[in-house]
Parts: C-alpha cells; sequence; structure tokens
C-alpha cells in the first residue's frame, strides 16, 4: 500500500517522504499487518506523519517515535 496520499499536502521533500514510507512498513510489519490496505495501516501512517511534523528524520528514531505515538512498547 502506498501512503503518499497522506502525505502530498504536507511539507516534506521527496527524502523525507522515503524515510517515511520506509519507516510506515518496517512498523507495519513488526505489527504483523502485512500488506493489507485497511484503517489500522492509515493509523500507523498517521502516527509516522505526526513524528515527521514533529521533525523526526532518523529511521530508528521515526520508528520508535511511531510506536511511542501507538501506545506500543
Amino acid at each position: 500500500m502506498r501512503i503518499y496520499h497522506l502525505f502530498r499536502d504536507a511539507p516534506f521533500d521527496a527524502d523525507h517522504i522515503e524515510l517515511m514510507s520506509a519507516a510506515f512498513e518496517d512498523v507495519s510489519q513488526q505489527l504483523g499487518l502485512g500488506r493489507r490496505e485497511d484503517a489500522i495501516r492509515d493509523i500507523v501512517a498517521r502516527a509516522i506523519l505526526e513524528c515527521a511534523q514533529r521533525g523526526v528524520r532518523d529511521p530508528i528514531e521515526m520508528r520508535k517515535c511511531a510506536r511511542d505515538v501507538l501506545q506500543i512498547a
């Protein structure tokens, strides 16, 4: 599932969007969500977006931040 539609109005460059997409896929995989398209993956994507808006750019920190936003240990 591509998540670019969630980021299209956000002020991020292509490199940051690529980082966000990779973090999204990593967190989704860690949560066992696979590649399905549903509201749960949209929630993960929105958590990634929130972290990016906070200025997180490091891939490891992006994943950690998203898990924190989702309140997942």
